[in-house]
């Protein structure tokens, strides 16, 4: 058999059990990628790893666009921001979280960061997406969390399964995709 040629159709394109190149006997086992990392059970509550993962990458697109914002203005006025400003930036960064977390969690159920670190926001039984008001809510537990400096995750440090302060106000908790 190694000797003749095969055309594609002999291949299998379904998964399953793929046939051997050699033999006409299936392979017992094929090992992918997949069956390589840990096992993670899909719709288990996300764990705090996860969570910061997706709150880093979220805080790092904020601080891209508002990067990118400064730097446009600065090449469209010729002028840097000034010391005096730095409200009026925080200000800016506020509205921006605001406007990257809530339309995002209302369209798709989870961040871009979330979705980098394959977690969503549960939702109920009958498939309910996020309402308005829960996504802005995880918004302001997500900036309570950050504005705490990470100690309202204190409840969570004890049990696995424990809600952080977003999910508590927005009645969502994140879970594993």
């Amino acid at each position: 058999m190694r000797g003749e040629s095969r055309s594609l159709d002999d291949f299998p394109i379904r998964e399953g059990e793929p046939e051997s190149l050699f033999s006409d006997e299936p392979v017992a086992s094929v090992r992918t990628p997949g069956d390589l990392a840990p096992s993670r059970a899909s719709g288990s509550v996300a764990p705090l790893a996860a969570r910061g993962s997706a709150a880093a990458a979220d805080a790092a697109t904020v601080l891209l666009i508002a990067a990118l914002a400064i730097l446009g203005a600065r090449a469209a006025t010729g002028r840097v921001p000034h010391v005096s400003g730095a409200g009026w930036a925080l200000g800016f960064l506020l509205l921006l979280s605001l406007c990257a977390t809530v339309p995002a969690l209302l369209l798709f159920g989870k961040t871009l960061g979330m979705a980098l670190a394959e977690i969503t926001t549960h939702s109920d039984g009958a498939g309910a997406r996020v309402s308005a008001g829960a996504a802005f809510r995880r918004w302001l537990g997500t900036l309570a969390t950050a504005a705490t400096g990470g100690l309202a995750l204190l409840w969570t440090a004890g049990s696995r399964d424990a809600p952080t302060p977003a999910d508590r106000l927005s009645g969502h908790p994140l879970t594993l995709e």
